[in-house]
């Protein structure tokens, strides 16, 4: 049977669960933030933190739930786009002669 909120706040090994989580969490988050200051590239954005399935990953205080306000929170987007040719190149590829049905 289930445990209740109350009753598992009163549990030593559940509470002592969670304060394992919330320490790793909490180191991997120092990790994150030691690796962009030794990298020096954290504010170009060149070092995020993804997850085994590519997701970004952003850290949160795990007390309050807030979004820290440093690195490790930030995300850069590059608004530089490559300019596509300005010629009929692109004619040879695409047949764009069309006819009525």
């Amino acid at each position: 049977m289930p445990y209740t909120p109350e009753e598992l706040n009163e549990l030593a090994f559940y509470q002592n669960l969670i304060n394992e989580e919330e320490q790793k969490y909490l180191v991997k988050r120092e990790q994150a933030q030691l690796s962009m200051a030794l990298s020096g590239s954290s504010y170009a954005g060149t070092l995020l933190t993804r997850n085994s399935s590519g997701d970004i990953e952003l850290f949160e205080n795990p007390y309050t739930g807030e979004l820290y306000d440093d690195e490790t929170t930030i995300l850069y987007v590059d608004r530089i786009v490559d300019q596509l040719k300005d010629d009929d190149s692109i004619n040879g590829t695409i047949n764009r002669d069309i006819r009525e049905l």
